[in-house]
């Protein structure tokens, strides 16, 4: 079984686009879903780059690091669906893991970003009924409320601002 899915969107946002439609993921599915989420990991990291002040780039920071441990989860996720081994990609391998430069960080991205994050648990806990094994269900249930928790540090930047 390839490291790379069949289905490989050319950048971050048209595979986040398919991703958000799939209400049934397959394997090759949760194996973008995991280039997605290290992608996140540089979103985070590139908006850290650019915030105002030190606190809102910790934050910033404390997702993206999440961002990555969500892709761990769901490599654990497509090794026990396939029974293959799988690899979360490095940053030199992973078309995704882009680091945005001069986004500004106010008050209406960070409620895109509460948005976003809300969709992305929508979802995993859509993803998590969807499959017949408890064990993978609980890692995308995981990962859901992460994404929350996301959302609730976007919240926290608002008053930081």
């Amino acid at each position: 079984m390839s490291n790379k899915p069949a289905n490989m969107p050319a950048d971050f946002e048209s595979a986040l686009g398919y991703l958000m439609s799939v209400s049934t993921p397959t394997v090759d599915d949760f194996k973008l879903m995991a280039y997605v989420e290290a992608g996140g990991e540089a979103f985070y990291a590139g908006l850290a780059n650019g915030a105002p002040n030190p606190q809102i780039a910790d934050l910033l920071n404390a997702n993206g690091r999440e961002e990555r441990a969500h892709a761990h989860r769901v490599r654990r996720v497509v090794e026990k669906l396939s029974g293959e081994s799988f690899d979360v990609p490095e940053p030199a391998d992973n078309p995704y893991y882009v680091k945005p430069e001069g986004v500004p960080i106010d008050e209406d991205f960070l409620k895109f970003i509460i948005e976003a994050e809300n969709g992305g648990d929508a979802l995993y806990q859509g993803w998590a009924n969807s499959v017949d094994d408890e064990e993978c269900a609980e890692l995308l249930r995981q990962n859901g409320k992460e994404e929350v928790a996301h959302g609730e540090r976007a919240k926290e930047m608002m008053a930081l601002l």
